[in-house]
């Protein structure tokens, strides 16, 4: 009996692999890669952005004092100033001389102060108000006032001394106009020093200025520093966050303490500056203190032992307070 043989089952055709086209991997790479580099940009010009304006616009300090000057036995009145800028404000204290009873003691003499960066007309972090108090208590009234991009005043932007410049020139006017004032010394402090020296070269109704911590000019200390306060890598970002600031400022960041000075006569300075100052070489208030002599200045500088980047007040205090009111007795006439 003969066997059947089962019908053969043709075999499938395996699929050939195609060869992969290499073209189109160097494309899909090429695009990948510049897909990633403009990702890396975009997310570099934010980063680089985000952190100008934050420079311009630090959270704002809070006022401490809920009575303000009241709180330390002074008496006091507050004042509001327009600004040069639409719907800004200048607010204030108008602290005049008196004595520890809140009894006033008439003076022709006043002290306008200038803050710090991320500070505001109370100054808590050099202990401010309690400084106001001793040169209150020593024939002085004093003007302390917020900035526009600081405390309680309305308007955006601190910059490093720029548009404050404009803005002490209005307080300045203030005292003149509406107080009466005729004998006035500026004092500022750090970032707040810069348009003190600088409205008190220009100002013809300012005869001291009492400088604390001061830089020699803003823009080479921003191209300096900036990675200082962005905290970012210098050579990615310094350059580019330096260019947005006054883009986002509506002004130039361009003042100089030093070509001030160097440019008026006839003007009493003081400067002041902690030996161990991190963030503003305390060499700048010898500099500035030789240049305001060469033109023709009476100028002093004292250098605190041991003392950080504008805290003279705070760690020497009986040392600070004198030095500053030897000096107001004898300039400031």
């Amino acid at each position: 009996m003969s066997k059947r043989l089962s019908p053969a089952i043709p075999k499938k055709k395996t699929e050939e692999t195609k060869p992969l086209d290499s073209k189109k991997i160097k494309m899909g790479i090429l695009v990948g890669v510049i897909s990633l580099i403009v990702l890396l940009a975009l997310i570099w010009a934010v980063v680089g952005a985000v952190s100008a304006s934050s420079l311009l616009n630090p959270p704002r300090r809070e006022l401490v004092y809920f009575d303000g000057p009241n709180e330390l036995d002074m008496v006091y009145d507050f004042f509001q100033i327009k600004d040069f800028r639409d719907d800004d404000y200048i607010v204030g204290w108008y602290i005049p001389c008196q004595d520890e009873y809140g009894e006033y003691v008439d003076s022709d003499k006043t002290v306008i102060m200038s803050h710090n960066y991320q500070s505001n007309r109370e100054m808590t972090e050099i202990d401010g108000l309690y400084l106001i108090r001793d040169l209150v208590y020593a024939g002085y009234n004093v003007i302390t006032f917020d900035y526009t991009g600081s405390g309680n005043s309305e308007g955006k932007n601190y910059t490093f001394g720029a548009q404050e410049h404009d803005e002490l020139s209005l307080v300045v006017d203030y005292a003149v106009n509406e107080l009466g004032q005729n004998k006035i010394a500026l004092m500022g402090f750090a970032f707040g020093s810069a348009p003190a020296i600088t409205v008190g070269c220009e100002d013809d109704r300012i005869d001291v200025v009492i400088a604390d911590s001061p830089y020699l000019d803003l823009g080479t200390y921003l191209d300096n520093n900036i990675s200082v306060w962005t905290q970012l890598p210098d050579f990615l970002f310094s350059s580019y966050v330096k260019a947005l600031l006054p883009v986002f400022a509506g002004t130039d960041l361009e003042l100089s303490p030093a070509l001030s000075v160097s440019k008026t006569s006839g003007k009493s300075f003081l400067f002041l500056h902690g030996e161990k100052d991190n963030l503003f070489p305390c060499e700048n208030s010898r500099t500035l203190a030789s240049l305001a002599i060469e033109s023709g200045n009476t100028a002093e500088f004292k250098i605190f032992t041991d003392i950080a980047h504008s805290l003279g007040y705070i760690y020497a205090k009986e040392e600070y307070v004198q030095t500053v009111l030897t000096f107001l007795s004898e300039n400031l006439k």
